[in-house]
């Protein structure tokens, strides 16, 4: 499960260096971060990816299954946790 991932990056070193400076939360930072590091191949597998991002490698793992699937937008989206809506104060 932690092998070299079979996915080739789409964007540009600098492409994905202007997607970093825009990226708003800590785990947005960390999707982008990841694609960055493959694309200069910092990282060879997803084990060594996943301890340089303090990741877990499922999570690792789904985020290039998102990316491979529907590209950074798709890796971006934010994702609506499931279950009650959260309280409001009244």
């Amino acid at each position: 499960m932690s092998g070299v991932p079979k996915i080739e990056i789409q964007e540009s070193v600098k492409t994905l260096q202007q997607l970093l400076k825009r990226q708003e939360s800590a785990t947005g930072f960390a999707k982008v971060q990841a694609l960055y590091l493959l694309k200069i191949q910092a990282a060879e597998t997803v084990r060594y990816l996943a301890v340089l991002l303090n990741r877990s490698e499922p999570t690792v793992h789904r985020w290039l299954k998102l990316y491979r699937e529907g590209g950074v937008e798709a890796l971006l989206e934010e994702r609506k946790s499931p279950g009650r809506p959260k309280a409001s104060k009244a």
